[in-house]
Formats: structure tokens, C-alpha cells, sequence
């Protein structure tokens, strides 16, 4: 695998340059802009996004989480097309959302993200839609209904709800939309709390059996880390992890 490894900005509480900076001095390769509130897409993002290029390279950017109203796809448009034009090509994307349940509004949502891909289609770029508690069969569903989206794999959310295996079988579903992946670790567990996002190495996920299975599908996209407030030597040693088991 030759996957460049990024750290997300997600979990900084420092504002977003001393995070990029935080990254470079790590040694990440790029960083991944989380866009969740309080960020805008407005003239001071798009001033602001062109000297955090400077720090380092920001390869993907995670959409905020929604609720699929139209000012808040219009928001998700605006946000890719100021990015896009600056040279960020892929965006990630929840099918959850806290006030809508996906099998309540499955094809509201449907609806909703397929304008939204075409936006990002337009504009020379991936939109990718990140699991978090869907079965195979949602996930089947939202693919085959919605042919310009693609696969990010969260290996730590597929560790959740019980489902040891979910990740394996997620890679051998869907190997051929993969272009991201998102990496921490937890413990298990069966709520969204226990989405603990923690260094790799300190929760209980087996990365080994992962990796094996991601190479036996050519995977050679990017993989960002989501770590919940980790300093730089958590950081480092997270990396430094992913980067022996991609070897």
C-alpha cells in the first residue's frame, strides 16, 4: 500500500492552524479539514483556507452533520465548491443525522445526497459516504441508488454495535467504491459513546486482519486519523503504527 497518512483537525480545540501546524511538525502528510460548526463557508473560510494550505496539504475535508435541510446542502455545496477551487478534492458525508432516522427517510436522504454528489462531480471532486451504524444492506441501498458516490471506510465505527467482523465484510462488499479511510480505536460497545476515537494501539480493534484484507483489495487511497485530543506523541505513535501496517 502506498496510502499517505493525515491527521483530521476534528478534536483540536486549538484553533485550526496550530492543529495543522501540530500535524506537520508530526509528520503527517496532510491534514483533513473537519467543517462542523462553528465554521462557515464564508470570505473569511476562503481567505483563511489559503494560508492553512501553506502549513500543509489538505487533501479531504468531512462535511458537517445534518439533517438534509436544503439550507444545509446549500451549505455543503458552498463548502465544496470554495475548497474544490483551492484544491481539495474529496469530501466525507454522514447518512446518520440525529433528527432523522435513515430507515424513516431513506429516500429523502437518497434524494438529497444525489444532488449532492452531482454538485461535487461537477466540481472535479469525490463526495464519500463514511459508515457509522448502517447494516450492508443500507449501505447496499444508498450505492446502488446512487451511482456517483463513493466508500469511506471508519474502521472504528465498524468495531461498534457488536459487529466484530463488520469491517472485513464491509472491504469485501465494497472494495470497488473505497477511496478513503478514517482509523481509530475503542473498546467496543453498542452506543455512540462508545465512539471514543482513541490512539491507535490503546483501544482493543485488531488492525492486522484489516490491513491484510485491504491489500488483498489494492487499496492505495489516503487514511486520516480522528483522534480525540491526542498530543503530538499519541499522534506520533499513531502514525508510526498505520505506517508499519501498511508496509
Amino acid at each position: 500500500m502506498n496510502s499517505k497518512i493525515g491527521g483530521s483537525t476534528k478534536f483540536c480545540y486549538s484553533d485550526s492552524e496550530s492543529c495543522l501546524h501540530h500535524l506537520k511538525a508530526t509528520g503527517y502528510d496532510f491534514a483533513e479539514l473537519d467543517l462542523g460548526l462553528p465554521t462557515k463557508p464564508n470570505k473569511f473560510f476562503e481567505d483563511k483556507l489559503k494560508s492553512l494550505r501553506k502549513v500543509i496539504p489538505i487533501l479531504s475535508a468531512h462535511l458537517p452533520g445534518i439533517n438534509y435541510t436544503e439550507e444545509e446542502i446549500e451549505k455543503c455545496k458552498k463548502f465544496i465548491e470554495i475548497l474544490s477551487d483551492q484544491g481539495t478534492h474529496l469530501f466525507v458525508i454522514h447518512l446518520f443525522s440525529q433528527n432523522l432516522r435513515t430507515e424513516d427517510y431513506f429516500d429523502f436522504k437518497v434524494k438529497k445526497l444525489n444532488d449532492l454528489s452531482d454538485f461535487a462531480k461537477s466540481k472535479d471532486s469525490l463526495l464519500v459516504l463514511e459508515n457509522t451504524e448502517e447494516d450492508l444492506i443500507t449501505l447496499r441501498k444508498v450505492f446502488d441508488e446512487i451511482p456517483k458516490i463513493d466508500f469511506c471506510l471508519d474502521i472504528g465505527h465498524a468495531y461498534l454495535f457488536g459487529k466484530e467482523k463488520h469491517c472485513i465484510s464491509l472491504i469485501e462488499n465494497f472494495s470497488y467504491l473505497l477511496k478513503h479511510i478514517h482509523m481509530h480505536d475503542n473498546v467496543g460497545g453498542f452506543s455512540a459513546k462508545s465512539d471514543l476515537h482513541l490512539p491507535i494501539g490503546d483501544g482493543n480493534i485488531n488492525f492486522t486482519p484489516i490491513f491484510e484484507k485491504l491489500k488483498e483489495a489494492n487499496y492505495s487511497g489516503n487514511i486520516t486519523l480522528e483522534l480525540h485530543n491526542a498530543d503530538k506523541e499519541s499522534r506520533r505513535i499513531s502514525m508510526q503504527r498505520v505506517r508499519e501496517l501498511i508496509l
